[in-house]
């Protein structure tokens, strides 16, 4: 009897990545669209609402971006029994072993 191979879901914080991976790509896109538009028609003006802009959207994508790393670390994490620590003693005091 063949077994349905169970489909994996897809996590809400992978989801929540990708969505603002997508916003920051866009975001990015629009604002260098929109300062290449200020070259070719030679604005000799500062942008910084435009820096301060892009500079926000990607420092909230890093703080995300590690946050998720730290999220998927520990849910990665072998879980191993400690066993109980080896006396040596125990292993020299039998003589009776050929060896």
């Amino acid at each position: 009897m063949a077994r349905k191979k169970r489909k994996k879901k897809f996590e809400f914080s992978k989801l929540i990545l990708v969505f603002e991976t997508v916003l920051v790509a866009y975001v990015s896109h629009r604002v260098l669209g929109f300062v290449g538009r200020a070259i070719e028609l030679d604005y000799t003006g500062s942008l910084p609402y435009l820096t301060t802009f892009i500079s926000a959207v990607w420092a909230a994508y890093g703080a995300s971006v590690s946050f998720y790393q730290t999220k998927s670390c520990k849910e990665n994490v072998r879980k191993i029994e400690v066993a109980p620590p080896v006396s040596y003693a125990e292993d020299y005091s039998n003589d009776d072993r050929d060896c």
